[in-house]
């Protein structure tokens, strides 16, 4: 019977003992890859970890859900229209009590400080300012812990937004909760609940 053998990186092996060893490779090296790209947690244009600049008991970096759960919730909830895939996602998200917390964190200095009077007048619908809408659309600005936050969103809608900016003028978060149609009002509580637990480092 002949056996054939070859050098592989220094080690006498049979031929066919070398194609499955390289056959082996390669496949832990596809699954190495395919196991990183499903778990992808934070990605956008400087955006940095949440967990880097505020305390929250709610939203710890563990418990932080992929691009790809979160790009699936967003389609089941219709909120997924401005986006074709999970890789033009912006920030990191989570998955708590059915309600989706989606989070981009910057340094102020690589973005702009808003003025959260100025941006009010300017996001809210016509007439909000007068108080016609009041039953319709809500908005605030306050301060919470070591920050200031500006609030706003139509009571019937899915969506509901944040802007926060450290007292201390750092750091910028954007940030939305996304619920379904019977938690819209379980959203609107947890707001409070999310902005209450999140203190700046």
């Amino acid at each position: 019977m002949n056996i054939d053998l070859i050098l592989c990186n220094g080690i006498l092996v049979r031929e066919k003992d070398n194609y499955t060893m390289h056959k082996s490779i390669l496949i832990f090296f596809l699954c190495a890859f395919n196991c990183t790209k499903a778990q992808t947690y934070i990605q956008g244009k400087e955006v940095i970890l949440s967990s880097n600049i505020v305390n929250s008991s709610l939203i710890p970096l563990s418990k932080r859900i992929t691009m790809d759960e979160a790009y699936n919730i967003y389609k089941t909830r219709g909120s997924a229209e401005v986006y074709n895939k999970s890789s033009q996602l912006v920030g990191e998200f989570w998955l708590i009590d059915n309600i989706l917390i989606n989070i981009v964190s910057r340094n102020l200095s690589s973005t702009r400080k808003e003025n959260f009077q100025k941006l009010r007048y300017t996001l809210g619908p016509r007439g909000a300012s007068t108080g016609k809408l009041k039953h319709e659309y809500f908005d605030t600005i306050k301060t919470v812990n070591n920050y200031e936050v500006f609030i706003h969103y139509y009571y019937n809608s899915k969506n509901k937004s944040f802007i926060i900016q450290d007292k201390q003028g750092r750091y910028k978060l954007m940030g939305s909760i996304i619920s379904t149609e019977t938690d819209i009002k379980k959203a609107e509580a947890f707001m409070d609940t999310l902005l209450n637990s999140i203190t700046f480092k």
